[in-house]
């Protein structure tokens, strides 16, 4: 699938963006401070990404308010004819705000109307309880623990999906 992603979406809160070289400094402290095998594996996925006929959708997540770096979120095919993945990370200092739902239902309206994408889904690992908080807040429904074979990891994540037709019941007036 090929894709034209907008430069920008936007909620009450949020600029949610591509992002821009600026960004790089963002990144590079937000990176130092994740200590997550998870985040350095989609980082390459996504860097990997651009030369192969894999998918992702990467936005910076701005505050609109004072234009500070949030984190980041998108959509990403981990394999061909399988649904998209949504993923999402935000600062620690940021948690608790609602601004990882506010992105993600965002990301999901755009996909659904736009990507015209049936299913998003989401591997979270079983520990991250705030992970799987945000998963449900944002539509998506817990369907039981999956071993991943991408991961090479004997580890089980919990797996939540989204229909647009939920999503659509859900959100939309």
């Amino acid at each position: 699938m090929s894709v034209i992603t907008p430069s920008t979406l936007e909620t009450k809160r949020l600029m949610i963006r591509q992002f821009t070289q600026e960004d790089f400094d963002n990144i590079v402290s937000f990176m130092k401070d994740v200590n997550s095998i998870k985040f350095n594996r989609l980082f390459k996925i996504i860097i990997d990404s651009y030369q192969s006929q894999e998918e992702a959708i990467s936005y910076a997540l701005i505050l609109k308010s004072n234009g500070d770096f949030l984190g980041f979120c998108g959509l990403i095919t981990l394999e061909d004819k399988m649904p998209m993945e949504c993923y999402y990370f935000l600062q620690p200092e940021y948690w608790g705000n609602g601004y990882a739902i506010e992105s993600l239902r965002k990301i999901f309206e755009y996909a659904f109307s736009e990507l015209k994408l049936d299913k998003i889904v989401a591997y979270i690992d079983q520990g991250n309880t705030r992970g799987w908080k945000v998963a449900e807040r944002s539509g998506m429904k817990y369907m039981g623990n999956v071993l991943r074979k991408e991961t090479n990891l004997k580890k089980k994540s919990m797996f939540f999906l989204i229909h647009k037709n939920d999503y659509y019941n859900q959100f939309q007036i």
